[in-house]
C-alpha cells in the first residue's frame, strides 16, 4: 500500500488524514495514526536479528536501501506476545518517517484512510478501558468504533532513547539580561517535552507561556500578545497549522515570529507552512537549534 503524499490537505483548516489499523490482543484493537507519518504500508518484510536489541524490535529489514528497524507493536503495547513466524508473515509492516528516522511497526491489519479534524479528537478518559492511557493520545469516533490515535513518537522513544530531545541546551547565559521581559507563547500537547522547553527557556531568562494545546494559545493571545510564538504540528484539538493560520488573520500580529517545532519535518511541511505565515520549521529534537534561532528573532 503505497501513500500518495502529493495529495495534501489544505494547511490551517484543522484537517488531517489518519491510517486506522487493528492489533489482535484479547480482542482487537483499533488504532491509528497520523498520514503524515506514514511512508508506506507493506507486507512482512525479510528480517535479520539484531544481537541486544529491544525484546520488542523483531528485527531490522532492508526497505529502499535503508536499514529500518521491525518493532512488534502489539508487543511493546502488552496486549499480545511475541507471535509465531506464520503470525508475522501474514501480518502488514506500517513504515513510518519522524524525528528524522524510519521504523516499521507490526500489525494485524490495515483497514483504510479517514479524513478528520484535530477537534474530533477526544481526551482518552472519555473511555473505560485506560491499559493503554499513557501511550494514547486521544480517539476519534468512526462508525460505532473508537479508534485510539497512538503516541508514536513515545513508543520510539522508549525503544530508542537517542531520539528523545536532550534535557539540557546549549544556551549562551552571557545574554540572560537581553532575553528578560521578552514573552514566549508555545504549544506543545507532549507534557515531557513541554516541561523540558520550559525549563530551558525559563533558565535562559525567557518569560514563557507553555499551553498543552493550539486553542488554548489563541485564547491567550486575547489578553496577552507574545514576542514570539512555538508550536507542535500534530496536537489534538487545534492543530499547529491552524494557529499559524489564525495568528496571521490578524494584521496586527503580523510582525510575530512563529516557529513550528515538529517530529514531521519534510520539505513539503516546511513549505506548505511558510506558504501560510509560519516564519521557521524545526524539526524535533534540535533544542539547540530551537532556542538559538529564537535568540536570532529576539536580540539580533
Amino acid at each position: 500500500m503505497s501513500l500518495n503524499h502529493n495529495i495534501l490537505l489544505e494547511s490551517g483548516t484543522n484537517e488531517f488524514e489518519i491510517v486506522e489499523f487493528i492489533v489482535n490482543g484479547d480482542k482487537p484493537y483499533n488504532f491509528c495514526i497520523n498520514v503524515a507519518k506514514v511512508r508506506e504500508v507493506i507486507v512482512f518484510p525479510e528480517v535479520v536479528q539484531v544481537p541486544d536489541a529491544h525484546p520488542c524490535i523483531i528485527g531490522t529489514a532492508n526497505i529502499r536501501q535503508s536499514l529500518v528497524p521491525i518493532i512488534n507493536l502489539g508487543q511493546w503495547l502488552g496486549i499480545k506476545g511475541p507471535g509465531t513466524e506464520e503470525e508475522m508473515k501474514a501480518a502488514k509492516v506500517i513504515v513510518t518517517y519522524f524525528n528524522g528516522a524510519a521504523n516499521g511497526f507490526l500489525v494485524d491489519e490495515v483497514v483504510r484512510i479517514h479524513r478528520i479534524t484535530w477537534a474530533d479528537i477526544k481526551d482518552y478518559s472519555s473511555m473505560t478501558d485506560m491499559q493503554l492511557v499513557d501511550t494514547v493520545l486521544g480517539v476519534v469516533n468512526i462508525g460505532d468504533k473508537l479508534v485510539q490515535l497512538l503516541d508514536f513518537e513515545r513508543i520510539v522513544a522508549d525503544i530508542n532513547p537517542t531520539t528523545m530531545t536532550k534535557e539540557e541546551a546549549s544556551i549562551d547565559m552571557t545574554r540572560v539580561n537581553e532575553r528578560l521581559g521578552k514573552r514566549v507563547f508555545l504549544a506543545e500537547d507532549s507534557p515531557t517535552i513541554r516541561k523540558l522547553l520550559d525549563a530551558n527557556f525559563s533558565k535562559a531568562g525567557y518569560t514563557i507561556s507553555a499551553f498543552d494545546n493550539g486553542g488554548d494559545l489563541l485564547k491567550r493571545m486575547r489578553t496577552v500578545r507574545p514576542n514570539i510564538i512555538i508550536t507542535d504540528l500534530e496536537m489534538p484539538g487545534t492543530s499547529g497549522d491552524y494557529v499559524v493560520r489564525k495568528v496571521r488573520e490578524n494584521p496586527e500580529y503580523n510582525n510575530i515570529p512563529i516557529i513550528v517545532f515538529s517530529s514531521m519535518a519534510s520539505e513539503e511541511n516546511e513549505r506548505k507552512l511558510k506558504s501560510i505565515g509560519a516564519s521557521l520549521f524545526i524539526g524535533k529534537p534540535e533544542l539547540n537549534f530551537l532556542i538559538k534561532s529564537v535568540d536570532s528573532y529576539m536580540l539580533d
